[in-house]
């Protein structure tokens, strides 16, 4: 059964020479590295796709790097790789749907990363019953546990949702 985690990047610096160009602060980092170590151990992704925007990719590489630790892999660029796309940005809830269906269909999980307030507009269209999320901090993830990649948005199951606080 394949695994789709959206993800919302982790804590950015307020402000940057432009938006596109913001860092995660250091409470950030320790959110993408919290986020990474349990995102590698419990589903271990094969694919990675992130917005082009430098904290989503920040977010998304420290996701690549612990799953190519926890599989083994030297930093050769063997391993799983980060996948920008420049559409996530400024995109709205089509270019996320564009994104899920650009997955592989023998991909076993997914990791997307992007932005508020699209990642949670995506989360309640793929799933209305649940709708969009009340709250989708920063470093949030709702994970889908689908029969298969056929799923049709609107009908993929509930999300389990998870935030992490880089406590």
């Amino acid at each position: 059964m394949p695994v789709l985690i959206l993800a919302r990047h982790a804590k950015a610096e307020a402000e940057g020479p432009t938006d596109f160009e913001r860092s995660l602060n250091a409470k950030g980092l320790a959110q993408a590295v919290e986020a990474g170590a349990e995102i590698a151990e419990r589903w271990s992704p094969d694919v990675a796709i992130a917005s082009a925007a430098r904290r989503t990719v920040q977010t998304g590489q420290a996701v690549v790097e612990a799953v190519n630790r926890h599989n083994g892999e030297p930093e050769t660029g063997a391993g799983l790789e980060l996948r920008q796309d420049e559409s996530l940005y400024n995109g709205g809830v089509d270019d996320w749907i564009d994104a899920i269906n650009s997955i592989p269909s023998d991909s076993q999980c997914a990791y997307i990363v992007g932005h508020q307030p699209t990642v949670a507009e995506v989360v309640g269209h793929l799933n209305p019953a649940t709708g969009v999320p009340d709250a989708f901090r920063p470093s949030s993830l709702a994970v889908f546990v689908l029969e298969s990649w056929d799923v049709e948005p609107g009908n993929y199951p509930a999300p389990e949702l998870r935030v992490f606080l880089g406590a």
